[in-house]
């Protein structure tokens, strides 16, 4: 009875709600330490250090390799009775730690990489254990509204430590802004130690890791939607990582009056208001609206979003007299896009995870981020150090790839359709 009056209880208002709430508070300090490094390196280390765009494309997409490992790594230990989604998160606040240290301290190429693949280890534990912990105590019906606040606690510490980071650079060196991301992580490892509940104990444990990730491989929806996610989460790495220095090195620079320490700047303004403030303002609003549809229903709206962000981000280069206005919008198209997919991908995981191997299941669908940072990164660099024509081509061949996730998603809606019939006749 008690569990059925809770159900019916306002989400928000919820017992079990309040560790959304800490997690929301220990996600905003990951993403302004963690979010904000990421941001920052093309910037700092092909602008102000001298490399080419595409030694640090490898660089950055180095710690995605590490991530593939961090991923698998986060889900046996978050599923693990050993260890569980806490222990799994504190691990991954000591490995960003010390990245951020190592970058503070000895901000060099064999570091820049080094630093990238902890980081990489670091987000591969923290998402997959952080996530598993929200799927355990949010009910079905309310896991995309559970992920909309998280998503908006991502943005609103993403948004605030690139502006942040942005006021720092203009005047102090980049060591110290490396060093302040060290010290939010340490507030970060702080509040998960004394504040995040190990949820995994009130789960069944009567399924070994290593084994259920041999079940989750041969789970046939979810190799559709790894090969949708992978579309996905490269749009969002080109965007976070490639679309900053393409905007401020062949769009920005259009303009003589502006020089490049104020482009970078500029730019990070605008990510942070249009891409990052965008996405928070309209996050409740949109998961609203679009609860009723079917998760993969959603995927799609934000499928054609992508589509039309991408072409405008093509586009700016065509109208050099109003760059701004056109950074503008494309941020904004790509800022809604994201924040529709945030929610909803992971509630799909939850729909097709056994209670006993969530952790291994959202390992295996995070494996997309790490391929899609590895990709993104060192394709985004290589085109920057090419021709502009190859640089502007970029934006329009990846938009023209978003046809090809609209197909995988109509197959992955045949596919979940047939599945939940199925458990109907079952049951």
């Amino acid at each position: 009875m008690e569990n059925q009056t809770n159900l019916t209880r306002p989400f928000l208002l919820q017992r079990a709600s309040s560790q959304i709430w800490v997690q929301a508070l220990v996600r905003s300090l990951y993403q302004a330490g963690y979010g904000t490094i990421q941001f920052f390196i093309p910037l700092i280390f092909v602008n102000q250090f001298g490399f080419t765009a595409t030694v640090v494309g490898i660089g950055v997409g180095s710690g995605a390799l590490a991530g593939f490992g961090g991923h698998f790594l986060g889900g046996y230990l978050a599923d693990s009775p050993r260890f569980g989604r806490k222990r799994a998160m504190l691990f991954s606040a000591g490995l960003s730690i010390l990245a951020a240290v190592l970058l503070a301290l000895l901000p060099n190429l064999p570091i820049l990489i080094v630093a990238n693949l902890i980081m990489g280890l670091s987000a591969g534990c923290y998402w997959t254990a952080a996530d598993a912990a929200v799927i355990d105590v949010t009910p079905e019906t309310q896991r995309q509204k559970a992920f909309a606040i998280l998503v908006l606690a991502d943005s609103l510490g993403s948004g605030l430590g690139i502006f942040g980071g942005g006021i720092v650079l203009a005047s102090q060196p980049a060591p110290m802004l490396f060093l302040i991301c060290a010290v939010i992580l340490l507030v970060f490892l702080g509040l998960i130690l004394v504040a995040i509940a190990d949820t995994h104990r009130d789960q069944p444990l009567n399924t070994d890791p290593l084994q259920g990730y041999g079940l989750a491989l041969q789970d046939r929806s979810l190799q559709i939607f790894v090969s949708i996610n992978i579309l996905f989460t490269t749009y969002i790495a080109l965007v976070s990582s490639t679309l900053p220095l393409y905007f401020t090195n062949f769009v920005s620079r259009s303009e003589p009056a502006i020089g490049a320490g104020v482009s970078l700047i500029s730019v990070a303004s605008l990510f942070t208001w249009c891409y990052v403030g965008v996405g928070a303002v309209l996050q409740f609003p949109l998961v609203q609206v679009l609860t009723s549809l079917l998760n993969v229903q959603v995927l799609t709206i934000s499928m054609l979003l992508w589509s039309g962000g991408l072409f405008l981000v093509w586009a700016v280069h065509l109208i050099p007299s109003l760059p701004t206005v056109g950074m503008i919008a494309a941020f904004s198209v790509l800022s809604i896009a994201g924040a529709i997919y945030k929610p909803f991908a992971p509630a799909i995981i939850a729909e097709l995870a056994p209670e006993s191997l969530r952790g291994v299941y959202l390992a295996i669908s995070y494996q997309c981020w790490s391929f899609g940072y590895f990709l993104g990164p060192i394709l985004g660099g290589w085109a920057i150090d090419q021709s502009p024509a190859i640089a502007h081509s970029l934006w329009i061949a990846t938009a023209l790839s978003t046809f090809i996730g609209l197909a995988i998603l109509q197959i992955l809606r045949q596919r979940l359709s047939n599945r939940a019939q199925a458990s109907e006749n079952v049951s």
